[in-house]
């Protein structure tokens, strides 16, 4: 199985955008983090008064989480995996 490789943002609305999906999906409960793994990035994400994500808050971790659950809303599972019965993508 080959997998794409991540397209980063590449300038500042790209960036926000990739936090307003994560902001989403948390706020929909479709984001599910094991235990042990640290929010703390996350928590810890502010806006400025002008409504514009404060670059200063965003530690590694953020950016990742943000990168991330962007790039698996675009993704498109293999075949192989399709017919494996581990995608969610079929009805009960």
């Amino acid at each position: 199985m080959k997998f794409e490789r991540y397209e980063i943002p590449e300038n500042r609305s790209e960036f926000e955008h990739g936090f307003n999906v994560l902001h989403n999906t948390i706020k929909s409960g479709k984001f599910h983090v094991a235990e042990g793994i640290s929010m703390d990035g996350i928590l810890r994400v502010r806006k400025l008064p002008n409504g514009r994500l404060d670059f200063l808050s965003v530690n590694e971790s953020a950016r990742l989480h943000a990168n991330t659950i962007l790039h698996m809303q675009n993704f498109n599972f293999p075949d192989d995996i399709k017919d494996s019965g581990f995608s969610n993508t079929d009805k009960d």
